[in-house]
């Protein structure tokens, strides 16, 4: 069988057992040696790392005009930013958190133990609106109870509550209006293990061959949950502020997609998951300790909670960012004309009137 990667450019799917089935479009592993050779393939390897040298780099004088001072986790995805203080950042600590977090698809902050829920909630609010959480854990109420406070989502693991998202996924995909992105604060961290991956979905989609490219772009994928009617996005997603395409799809909620038969679905996707999350290069990894932040970018990144810190007890809080544009909080692919394409069941809706939404994707109140 031949084992080109005409499908995907580098990368390999060893672990997954299906490896070896063929899809138009699709082949299973890289081969390294050719690569080598390639000149064309090396000249492409070297401009990337040159570009990613320079996103290492990115605002150093700006940032270090602002107080702040940045450490990549990975070339293409996650920066740590220290110098700040979530509680009372200034507006250009802001800006430049901002202009880090669109670049860099994540950014963490440690030390940040002291925030309350307020503050953590004023902060999300310089970026966002607030989507409209009520967190569920009903043994957290010696701390605040989630009725006091319901933009905050309480996660909370232990011993005998061994939750985790142990899975790839973007949040909420299964939403007619997906959150642009959420900030995660640990209150209790496990002494060791319960890292969280993250995934650079513009580089997932850059390293799709052309061909399958054309095959993908413009097409939709149906997501969902159990008691949910389905909703449909595009695969490859236009970020509504930077313009990249990111793919925009995850095993956790994309059921399948539209307009391929079951099988060929299902294969198709397999395959594409294989490759997605088999290779390290597009990825970093976070350490959590207690007051730790995360603020990650559902629209360019995805996310895996490693669930390795059992029975340890973990405590975290999260809030919800709903973009403040009824236009671009719906997913859209834009085509080279500049023309948004929606899901054709999504043009007809009416936009949420207001951005409190539930973790269900339902209108809610905050409490005043």
């Amino acid at each position: 069988m031949n084992k080109r990667n005409d499908g995907w450019l580098g990368g390999r799917a060893d672990t997954w057992p299906g490896h070896y089935q063929e899809n138009p479009g699709i082949r299973v592993s890289a081969d390294v040696r050719r690569m080598a050779r390639d000149k064309h393939y090396t000249a492409e390897v070297a401009e990337q790392l040159r570009a990613n040298d320079s996103a290492q780099l990115f605002g150093d004088t700006e940032v270090n005009r602002a107080g702040l001072h940045i450490k990549p986790l990975s070339p293409s995805i996650g920066t740590e930013i220290h110098g700040i203080d979530l509680a009372k950042p200034t507006k250009d600590q802001i800006t430049q958190v901002l202009r880090i977090y669109l670049e860099r698809k994540v950014v963490f902050f440690r030390d940040q133990g002291h925030i309350t829920r307020d503050d953590q909630i004023a902060f999300a609010k310089c970026f966002a609106d607030i989507g409209f959480a009520f967190g569920r854990q009903k043994a957290l109420a010696r701390n605040n109870s989630p009725e006091d406070q319901p933009e905050v989502l309480l996660l909370y693991a232990d011993e005998k509550r061994p939750f985790v998202a142990s899975n790839w996924h973007s949040d909420v995909t299964w939403s007619n209006r997906p959150p642009l992105g959420s900030i995660l604060l640990s209150r209790k961290s496990p002494p060791v293990g319960g890292d969280t991956v993250f995934v650079d979905c513009y580089a997932l989609w850059d390293s799709v061959r052309p061909e399958l490219k054309t095959l993908l772009e413009g097409r939709f994928a149906n997501h969902g949950r159990a008691g949910r009617d389905e909703v449909s996005h595009p695969i490859c997603r236009t970020h509504p502020v930077t313009g990249k395409r990111a793919l925009y799809i995850n095993p956790t909620f994309t059921n399948s997609i539209c307009g391929l038969s079951p099988d060929e679905s299902s294969t198709l996707l397999a395959q594409l998951y294989a490759k997605m999350y088999s290779t390290p290069e597009h990825t970093c990894r976070f350490h959590w300790e207690d007051g730790s932040v995360a603020m990650w970018d559902n629209r360019s990144a995805q996310h895996y909670a490693v669930a390795d810190f059992w029975p340890h007890e973990r405590l975290m809080e999260r809030v919800t960012l709903v973009d403040r544009s009824k236009e671009d909080e719906v997913p859209f692919w834009q085509d080279a004309q500049g023309i948004k394409h929606y899901s054709k069941r999504l043009a007809s809706q009416e936009s949420i009137d207001t951005p409190l939404i539930d973790e269900y994707g339902n209108q809610r109140k905050a409490k005043t």
